[in-house]
């Protein structure tokens, strides 16, 4: 997510305005922000409105989506955030904007969407227009390594860079997580000169170097940052990034230099740090409230959210509903996806009562105003084990848009109904023109999770067969399958096999992570060990190696690990808590380890 600009919601040149790149619970989690409403001649004004549109979509998969660790409605922190595009290659299967259609229809949208009380010259130049390809798309279409070649080129067949271009470029650029294309982008313009950088462009660039080459080089460009633009939006952007990959060193130094700056405190701050501190030192979190109670800074709806999840993790019911009570006599109201947060920790909690009374009056005021609700229900009622509940929410879905239907899919594949979740997926392809890599995926996944290797294989050819890419992500949801079936032999061989068949694409994250834990649980500290060195020779940017998992095997294997801290502290990884119980368990033990019991 891009870095949050203030000032640019001020600024009156609004028609100036670049991408925003916001940590903040104002940015409402909407990714790339566009403040301008005017976009450059020759851009209908559907356009607009579909980023629009896809900014709520990836909210609202942020909120429901069921692999991410976190609490619904996360910060710009909170994000998954692979940057696994090594072969910079766009899945243009998932971009359903406006100009991925062919040039004859979006030449008839283009000249639909135009007024016709434009005088013949701004014709002609609009006309003009139509015929070239939107920057974005020939961006996105452009390798990685030719990409200034072609901006260049551009540029000197006499085309004009308008900051809405940036903006249409970064936002396509970050939906597909293509992050180093993206900082080779903005490196081109400022470069050029073609566009005078301003505050929120340097956030930009800022945000884009820590997501691509690490928070020390992001510490070294914001000293080179001319010191009238070094400010709190700077500060706060480079804090996001290192609560991000939870490097609390870091996250420390630069909340401690916003303070000795005196630059303003904001809400936006205080929560990033609760939020790695909800993570990684949970003891500390009193110490912010204390701060934001001392300042006198007003919770915002996100910082109610870590705290009920706080209070939920530590199985603290009585706790939520006292944060809940206090939403209330501030005024605040409780959304729909912090009621989902509350129902979820109730199902968790054993309060099932609770949490079918709350979803009930959830169902009574959402499912008919607010259609994204029911995906959100379809899951709970999983949770609950109630598939009549599923069938009957899914009944309510007379229109079912994708979204809709991958959400039924997962409720399915929780369940263990395989039929109903095939169902689901037949149907979804009926109705739907055309189905990328990532809703085959999720059907996949169901296989993964009941651990049903044969249908996975068969919908793996199927997926062949149809023309559907098998991207990383499938490679990743196949290697599951494999480990949730207990046989991880075969995951690391295919693993191996997939990398040195695809030399220009690299297995995602948590390809190498599902393996690391299986090897870990089983106490296999030689594979263990073997996984952890070649997750560190990929060099995933902004991820920290992960020692925690790795000590597990060590623990499970009740074998000292020597070094192990020494090993961490050239790694600049700071150890968690739980590392340190478990560092201190292992400390106990005689050297050699514990013997292995005779039967």
């Amino acid at each position: 997510m891009w870095p949050s600009l203030r000032r640019a919601v001020r600024s009156k040149n609004v028609s100036h305005v670049f991408p925003i790149c916001s940590g903040s619970m104002e940015s409402k989690l909407t990714g790339c922000q566009v403040l301008s409403q005017v976009l450059p001649l020759g851009y209908p004004e559907s356009l607009f409105l579909t980023i629009r549109r896809f900014s709520a979509d990836s909210r609202e998969r942020l909120t429901n989506s069921k692999l991410c660790d976190e609490l619904p409605g996360q910060e710009a922190a909170d994000q998954p955030d692979d940057n696994s595009d090594h072969n910079d290659e766009p899945s243009h299967g998932d971009v359903t904007v406006e100009a991925s259609k062919k040039p004859s229809e979006t030449t008839a949208s283009l000249s639909r969407s135009w007024g016709s009380n434009m005088d013949h010259d701004a014709d002609l130049k609009t006309r003009h227009r139509v015929h070239r390809p939107y920057l974005f798309q020939t961006v996105l279409d452009t390798p990685s390594d030719a990409l200034v070649t072609m901006l260049d080129r551009w540029i000197e067949n006499g085309n004009q860079l308008e900051r809405n271009e940036v903006l249409l470029v970064l936002f396509h650029l970050k939906k597909q997580k293509l992050y180093r294309k993206a900082l080779k982008f903005l490196g081109w313009i400022e470069g050029t000169n073609l566009l005078k950088f301003e505050e929120r462009d340097y956030a930009c660039f800022l945000d884009l170097t820590a997501r691509n080459s690490g928070i020390e080089k992001a510490q070294k460009y914001l000293a080179r940052v001319p010191k009238p633009f070094r400010n709190e939006v700077l500060y706060e952007t480079l804090l996001v990034n290192c609560v991000r990959v939870s490097d609390i060193q870091k996250a420390e130094e630069v909340f401690r230099e916003i303070r000795n700056l005196s630059l303003p405190l904001t809400v936006s701050a205080c929560n990033q740090m609760l939020l790695l501190y909800k993570r990684v030192a949970r003891n500390k979190v009193a110490d912010i409230q204390m701060l934001m109670e001392k300042e006198n800074i007003k919770p915002s709806p996100f910082t109610y959210k870590l705290i009920i999840d706080l209070k939920g993790r530590s199985n603290d019911m009585s706790g939520i509903e006292l944060v809940l009570n206090e939403m209330k006599a501030s005024g605040v109201e409780a959304d729909f996806a912090t009621r989902t947060m509350v129902a979820r920790f109730y199902i968790y909690g054993g309060l099932t009562e609770k949490a079918e009374a709350l979803i009930r009056e959830m169902e009574m005021e959402y499912v008919k105003n607010k259609r994204h609700a029911i995906r959100s229900l379809l899951h709970l009622y999983a949770d609950l084990s109630k598939p009549d509940e599923v069938a009957r929410i899914w009944k309510l879905c007379t229109e079912p848009n994708r979204e809709d239907f991958l959400a039924a899919i997962e409720a399915w594949g929780r369940l263990g109904c395989i039929e109903q979740a095939e169902e689901t997926f037949e149907a979804m392809i009926e109705t739907t023109r055309k189905v990328s890599s990532r809703y085959y995926n999720v059907m996949l996944s169901v296989y993964a999770e009941n651990k049903l290797v044969a249908k996975g294989k068969e919908f793996v050819e199927r997926m062949s067969s149809n023309g559907c890419p098998i991207s990383p992500v499938t490679w990743e949801v196949l290697i599951k399958l494999y480990v949730n079936s207990g046989e991880v032999g075969k995951a690391e061989s295919f693993l191996l096999n997939v990398a040195e068949e695809n030399p220009d694409r690299t297995p995602t994250y948590g390809s190498y992570i599902y393996l690391l834990r299986a090897y870990a649980e089983k106490g296999d500290i030689h594979n263990a060990e073997k996984i952890f060195d070649r997750l560190k020779k990929v060099g995933y940017p902004g991820k920290k190696p992960p020692y925690p998992v790795l000590l597990e095997a060590y623990v499970n294997a009740k074998v000292r690990p020597h070094g192990f801290r020494e090993r961490m502290r050239a790694d600049d990884v700071h150890p968690v808590k739980i590392v340190l119980e478990h560092l201190k368990f292992l400390d106990q033990l005689p050297k050699g380890g514990v013997p292995e019991l005779e039967s």
